[in-house]
């Protein structure tokens, strides 16, 4: 058995190593071993880079690569037919002047090609290589060239009609050149024709090569929109199949990631680009596929954003109402005016429910792209700038509530009239719905109710004193109130700074109190003495000051009024501690009102924390807008218009944090009797069912989170209110 064992392998054993190791793991008909192997000497294999290097070069001058002064054919201008090719496109004219070529352009084109010197090196490169290799280095170089033209060419050059450009490249130089020298190489295909097909797949690899550049460089395309608008054109030839769509989208989206979607953008220039991906993603693919794929990241990063909503508001509400002369108001770089326009342009079509799902007569239906994720957006909100923005986050109750807040911050400013806001409202209600901004349309209403009712009281007050033949107060005391009457249930809630009001102005409250009482007898005012404008005039020795400030501003400034029984030769000086309590103001609220003060030259901080008035300026300072210098005991260091507003800022923004903080102890002393009393009744509790039942016994629920409820009941639990158990339930404690 052995001996025929070893009998039978000889055979086989004589086989080639490499037919064996074939057979034994590919079937004979799927991997063959080449025919004739090739082996080339070493000095022959050191002239293969030499003959890429030089085949490189000389295609690279025959197809105008690199080149800007090429030009296809005649190197001149016909009247009547237009301007002749040039290979950089940036030298090229428009397309729509640009001629075709003539007989003798391709005569003469042709002409110019047979005197280069590659067709007499084929020759010699072919018998020192062989045809196929030649074929191989002739395809690495082609394929190199046609990368190194398109990025040459185009790279940012946004041009319409660059398509065609491209496509007279390849159809009377690349393919002609190319198939040339393939017949140099194979003197057999000097007898076939070329094929279309071959042509075609060379346009092809042109147009992915575009496609892939104007990937790249989609960030800057749509960083300027307006400049660079039709190379998404460009895209619109390489996006054609799932595979180039979706290497956009990957790409792009870590682009964004990278250069867009960190701390160092802020939340305008996000969504300023974001508004441009939406329209040139709407033009590149008006389905959305594209657009629901690429955006996702950036809504994401959008929703997380503290300022987002209110940047979006912003913009809604921005005026962009023309002038008298039909000049638009300048635009603000803190504004997203762009939403505004936005709105403004608002078509019925856009909003039209999108029910296409379930028309079953509608005869335009079509599926859904094959490239589509499972929840992508049939309808056209993606592609809607507005409704985009408005479906950011999953609820509009947000977009609501800024608006309202937003929309009471405008009409309290004292303006002639709420045109603005009046079109801006109707245009949101199309958007929100008009039981989303029920609360909006009262404000609005309430506005413009109280101008009629403080006209009839101001009327009513001036017949009584004039009936009473009261004198005419002193110049310094003469104090006339506008009000604005508010529904209290329909404005967001508005942070009460509390501070004494001067005298005078309290007796003008009162009687304007009395007045309002006689015409609504049912209803009673409660003043809102922070928000508001005061028109003030400061009569100083040297000058006259006239501005609208605000009422605490104005409060402060009052403090420093000259006391008729006093020496008038001295300046008034006053500390903040005591302006402070004087006035029942916070300390933050009374030196930002000073420092506000300070920068209108009214007064001057002599000392730290002590203000003076400047009755009499230096000479030479009352047209100038510099710092105020050391003279006369002015301060050296008085604040500029940046520093100020910063300060200003951020003592505001202080004082309504002492308000808000004010405020919830307020109601916290509230909550503090609801569970006493709700533990006292029902026993002990854990904190989560406590959170539960302060959620449905407090009126207007219960507002803060589960983490504030547990420091104000560990703050109970100190003052020996309550106490904890061992499995975490809190009980009354014992009396």
């Amino acid at each position: 058995m052995a001996t025929s064992l070893m009998s039978t392998s000889k055979p086989a054993a004589s086989a080639p190593l490499t037919d064996g190791v074939f057979a034994s793991v590919f079937s004979p008909s799927v991997v063959k071993p080449p025919k004739y192997r090739r082996h080339f000497a070493l000095q022959t294999l050191a002239t293969i880079p030499e003959i890429q290097t030089a085949l490189h070069k000389h295609l690279r001058v025959l197809l105008g690569v690199g080149d800007e002064s090429f030009v296809y054919g005649q190197n001149r201008w016909v009247s009547t037919a237009g301007a002749p090719f040039h290979s950089h496109l940036g030298s090229c004219p428009p397309p729509d002047r640009l001629r075709p070529p003539t007989a003798t352009d391709h005569a003469v084109q042709i002409a110019r090609e047979a005197e280069a010197p590659i067709w007499g090196m084929l020759a010699a490169w072919r018998t020192a290589v062989g045809s196929e290799t030649m074929t191989k280095l002739l395809a690495s170089v082609l394929n190199d060239l046609m990368t190194e033209f398109v990025t040459w060419s185009y790279t940012g050059v946004y041009r319409e009609g660059l398509h065609l450009h491209l496509e007279f490249w390849v159809d009377h130089l690349f393919s002609r050149i190319a198939r040339k020298v393939l017949c140099c190489i194979d003197e057999k295909l000097e007898t076939q024709p070329l094929p279309e097909t071959e042509v075609k797949k060379w346009m092809d690899m042109a147009t992915a090569r575009l496609g892939a550049l104007r990937v790249d460089e989609l960030f800057e395309i749509i960083v300027d929109w307006d400049a660079t608008a039709p190379a998404i054109e460009d895209l619109r030839y390489f996006t054609t199949n799932p595979t180039t769509r979706g290497y956009l989208t990957l790409n792009f989206v870590n682009v964004l990631q990278a250069r867009l979607l960190h701390p160092g953008a802020s939340t305008i220039e996000i969504l300023q680009f974001y508004i441009s991906i939406i329209r040139s993603f709407r033009i590149l693919d008006p389905r959305g596929v594209l657009l629901d794929r690429v955006v996702r990241r950036v809504r994401r990063y959008l929703r997380e954003r503290d300022d987002t909503v209110k940047v979006i508001v912003g913009g809604l509400l921005a005026d962009i109402t023309p002038d008298e002369t039909g000049q638009l108001p300048p635009s603000d770089p803190d504004v997203l005016t762009e939403l505004a326009h936005e709105l403004t342009r608002h078509t019925t079509r856009e909003n039209t429910i999108d029910d296409g799902e379930f028309d079953w007569n509608n005869m335009d239906w079509m599926p859904d792209p094959i490239d589509a994720a499972p929840d992508y957006m049939k309808s056209n909100k993606i592609t809607d700038v507005i409704s985009s923005l408005v479906e950011l986050f999953e609820t509009k109750d947000v977009f609501v509530k800024e608006l309202q807040s937003t929309v009471a911050e405008r009409l309290l400013k004292n303006k002639a009239d709420f045109n603005q806001e009046i079109g801006m409202l109707e245009h949101l209600k199309i958007r929100f719905g008009d039981s989303a901004l029920q609360g909006c349309e009262v404000m609005l209403r309430d506005v413009l109710d109280s101008k009629k009712v403080d006209k009839v009281i101001r009327k009513d007050l001036e017949t009584q004193q004039g009936k009473k033949g009261r004198p005419v107060r002193q110049r310094d005391d003469s104090v006339q109130i506008h009000a604005k009457i508010l529904s209290r249930l329909f404005w967001p809630p508005m942070p009460e700074q509390s501070f004494n009001l001067p005298s005078v102005v309290m007796e003008q409250q009162r009687n304007y109190e009395q007045g309002f009482g006689a015409l609504k007898q049912s209803r009673k005012l409660t003043w809102i003495n922070t928000i508001g404008q005061v028109e003030v005039e400061l009569e100083l020795e040297d000058r006259t000051y006239r501005d609208e400030v605000l009422p605490w501003q104005a409060t402060v400034i009052y403090a420093f009024r000259e006391d008729p029984a006093g020496i008038a030769e001295q300046p008034i000086k006053k500390t903040v501690a005591e302006l402070a309590s004087d006035l029942a103001m916070s300390p933050t609220l009374v030196r930002s009102a000073c420092i506000f003060w300070a920068s209108r030259r009214i007064l001057a901080e002599t000392s730290p924390n002590t203000f003076s008035v400047i009755e009499r300026l230096p000479s030479g300072t009352h047209d100038d807008n510099d710092t105020l210098m050391s003279e006369g005991g002015l301060s050296a260091n008085q604040p500029t218009d940046s520093s100020l507003a910063a300060a200003e800022a951020a003592a505001l923004a202080a004082a309504t944090r002492e308000a808000e903080e004010a405020e919830r102890r307020q109601k916290m002393a509230m909550y503090h009797r609801f569970i006493v009393s709700m533990l006292t009744n029902q026993g002990a509790m854990p904190l989560a069912r406590i959170s539960m039942m302060l959620s449905i016994v407090v009126p207007g629920g219960f507002p803060f989170s589960n983490e504030e409820l547990k420091e104000f009941l560990a703050s109970m639990v100190k003052e020996d209110v309550l106490e904890v158990g061992k499995s975490g339930v809190y009980k009354v404690v014992a009396g």
